[in-house]
């Protein structure tokens, strides 16, 4: 539920007021099933919650343009902000690669600092992941499931490759790419100029 709660919390934040559906055309246009298990249904009721939960409120659109009743659009309160940048953060530091890349998905709305230590922090993990699993006994005939070659192996395989592909991301921010929350006026006075 939280990389769930994260994207949509992400999304109300990047849009400022949103209803549900303009929610649901943002993961769909980011093709967002793909990388977490972001479902239509989970959506609406993730939405439901946050407001429950007072993370998100829920205001009357104001069209009048429109037959019909108007559509109810939502915005993030303070502590949903808050709980956004705690998600987000976990995320980044996060084995889970759902979570993961959600977290990648918005870590541009926090300094690029604060993302190059959350990720170090991971690279860190999953180094001392990949050492610890290389010490587990294995068995060729194996008495029970945790001594499987196979399954120690892909665990080995899976923390080595995350390993990898945090230092390319490492190495990406380090070379200036992306543009990150504390650099946006800059970012935006470059182009604009």
């Amino acid at each position: 539920m939280s990389s769930i709660r994260l994207v949509v919390l992400g999304v109300i934040l990047r849009r400022g007021i949103t209803h549900g559906y303009g929610v649901h055309q943002d993961l769909a246009a980011w093709r967002a099933e793909t990388w977490t298990s972001v479902k239509p249904g989970s959506i609406y009721h993730a939405m439901e919650k946050l407001e429950t939960q007072g993370l998100i409120r829920a205001g009357d659109s104001g069209d009048k343009a429109k037959l019909g009743p108007s559509r109810t659009e939502y915005a993030i309160t303070p502590e949903g902000k808050t709980e956004f940048l705690k998600l987000l953060e976990g995320a980044l530091t996060s084995n889970e690669i759902q979570l993961l890349a959600a977290g990648i998905a918005f870590m541009e709305m926090l300094p690029r600092g604060r993302v190059t230590e959350l990720l170090e922090r991971r690279l860190e993990k999953a180094r001392e992941s990949v050492a610890f699993l290389r010490t587990l006994p294995t068995e060729p005939v194996p008495a029970d499931p945790s001594k499987h070659p196979e399954l120690v192996g892909m665990w080995v395989g899976y923390m080595e490759y995350a390993v990898d592909v945090t230092r390319h991301l490492l190495q990406s921010l380090r070379d200036g790419k992306y543009r990150f929350a504390d650099e946006t006026s800059a970012w935006e006075e470059k182009t604009n100029a």
